[in-house]
């Protein structure tokens, strides 16, 4: 976790472990596995930019149940590590995916309801490069299928504006859908200054707002 860092806040730990527990607790009243959420983890080192980003994630299920709470993701190398942060803005919990697979470390006293991958996934569904050659893409509608799932990209004004998950064999049924706010701040930036998922698999909404992006070394800080 080479030069990860950690942004002061007073968000607690538990509206942080609860927001997190959407994807499980709307879909069903049972213990989850990794065979519930499919998909396929991409390797980090493919990830475009070495970056990390200053986040705010609101989390919204049910009949308008809504949790936010602070986190950070750094992607460095073959690494990708996402923090929540506790309320003296240290790691209420840490996920690393790295050649070794998938890690998990839980600082607080609450258990997660769910594998880690899935918040993994969700990052990288939403922020990361997902069909080929997806940074010289010209404007309009494209798509592909990868690894089972039809994913459908529209680009404005050499943007991302939208982007759409539909698993090929139905299973589960809907689509997971991210649509993209820019700003002109925003110019020269990989993340966008709002990202919304919708979650049509599991009935959630994840809204991320990024307030910084720092560019970052191969070798360190």
């Amino acid at each position: 976790m080479s030069g990860l860092i950690v942004v002061h806040t007073r968000w607690s730990a538990m509206p942080l472990l609860v927001c997190l527990g959407v994807a499980c607790s709307s879909a069903r009243d049972r213990a989850v596995s990794d065979s519930d959420y499919p998909g396929v983890l991409r390797i980090p080192a493919s990830l475009g930019a070495d970056l990390m980003w200053q986040q705010r994630v609101t989390a919204r299920w049910g009949d308008g149940i809504e949790r936010g709470f602070e986190a950070a993701v750094q992607k460095q190398g073959d690494t990708l590590t996402v923090i929540g942060l506790s309320p003296l803005g240290q790691a209420g919990f840490v996920m690393t995916q790295d050649s070794a697979g998938v890690r998990f470390e839980n600082r607080t006293d609450m258990p997660l309801p769910f594998p880690p991958r899935f918040v993994l996934l969700d990052v990288q569904r939403t922020f990361f490069p997902w069909l080929p050659d997806a940074v010289l893409a010209a404007d309009g509608v494209r798509s592909a299928v990868v690894d089972g799932e039809r994913v459908v990209e529209i680009r404005s004004g050499g943007k991302l504006k939208e982007r759409r998950f539909t698993r090929c064999d139905g299973v589960p049924a809907g689509d997971i859908v991210v649509r993209y706010e820019w700003s002109d701040a925003d110019s020269g930036r990989v993340a966008p200054r709002k990202a919304v998922l919708d979650n049509g698999w599991f009935g959630y909404r994840m809204t991320v707002d990024t307030h910084a992006e720092t560019r970052l070394s191969r070798g360190g800080s």
